[in-house]
């Protein structure tokens, strides 16, 4: 979840902290960073921060494998690690490569503590001034609750977390039921079944079920993509990674991936894509700076507008043609006109 918690959880720990900046790296210390007195490294400068005492520290800090990490740590290193490698693999730019981090965000810190939810992610990378193993370093913050009892065996936590990061790379849209359902879609990659979280449900055929089952929710919206998606990718849907990536398991010998199918992935990398060219083009008509826009526009139902139009381009652009995509797209036209006009 972006900056309010994950599936089924509304976090509003710490957001104070974390106010969104008009910086390349704002600068702070919430009081939370200076407990996490451990770090562990993952690949391709991700950090992960813990304790194993106090109030954050972690609930399961057993260390089977006797090599002084706790498990818990390091299978959430493991889902990141292996989460990277896999959109690496299937094209997709890495937060850190993007245009908007790569200048100045160095690492990705996972923090491990105490939440009323059971993550969240900050589009805003942060210098925390206040723990010497932070280094000083700019970095982007996404924050893993030190609680989750079935993290090797019905967790895609991690992965929802990274995908919120994915996207806030490739555009500033931030709408919730835009950012949310991409990151429940995105959570089929390792999930069983070539669908994301939510399953699947038939496309709305009004205006009014197009508000209700679309813009008025957000992890339930990625319903739309995984049945886009299973409309336009005739493919079997399974994922072209390595082997030896597909095989990855956690400490306890769990798969991570619980199958190799996920649809639509060449579709939703174009259509994120596609959004990062649509909000440069709304940045410089309104002489806005093209990585800084303020909160209150990201989140704009302003913008909704832009966004479908960017969504009906590249559903005009795919082959595939039935009647449920084909009514969808007229539906989608209509919408988006009312909205023009609105």
């Amino acid at each position: 979840m972006h900056k309010k918690g994950l599936v089924l959880l509304f976090s509003t720990f710490c957001l104070s902290t974390y106010i969104h900046a008009k910086t390349d790296c704002y600068s702070s210390s919430p009081p939370v960073v200076t407990q996490l007195d451990k770090v562990y490294y993952g690949m391709d400068n991700l950090r992960i921060f813990y304790t194993t005492s106090g109030d954050n520290a972690l609930k399961f800090q057993s260390d089977k494998n006797l090599n002084h990490v706790p498990d818990y740590v390091e299978n959430i290193a493991i889902q990141a690690n292996t989460i990277r490698k896999a959109w690496s693999g299937l094209g997709y730019q890495d937060p850190l490569n993007s245009p908007r981090y790569k200048n100045n965000v160095q690492y990705i810190d996972i923090q491990i503590q105490k939440l009323n939810g059971l993550g969240l992610a900050y589009d805003e990378p942060h210098r925390h001034t206040n723990n010497p193993l932070k280094k000083n370093a700019c970095a982007l913050i996404i924050l893993i609750s030190n609680n989750i009892p079935n993290l090797t065996t019905d967790s895609s936590l991690v992965e929802h977390e990274l995908f919120h990061l994915y996207t806030y790379g490739y555009t500033m849209f931030k709408q919730p039921w835009l950012t949310e359902s991409l990151a429940a879609w995105s959570e089929g990659i390792i999930r069983k079944d070539k669908l994301g979280t939510y399953g699947q449900r038939n496309l709305p055929k009004n205006e009014e079920d197009f508000d209700k089952y679309i813009l008025q929710r957000t992890y339930r919206t990625s319903q739309l993509w995984n049945r886009l998606t299973t409309l336009i990718d005739t493919s079997d849907g399974k994922l072209l990674l390595p082997s030896s990536l597909m095989q990855q398991r956690y400490t306890d010998g769990q798969p991570v991936f619980q199958d190799q199918y996920l649809k639509g992935t060449v579709f939703m990398k174009k259509f994120l894509e596609n959004l990062g060219k649509q909000d440069q083009q709304i940045s410089i008509l309104n002489n806005w700076n093209l990585y800084h826009w303020k909160e209150i526009d990201q989140n704009s139902a302003h913008f909704n507008q832009q966004i479908l139009d960017t969504l009906l381009i590249n559903l005009e652009k795919t082959n595939e043609s039935n009647i449920e995509k084909n009514k969808f797209q007229s539906l989608l036209k209509k919408v988006i006109k009312n909205k023009k006009s609105s």
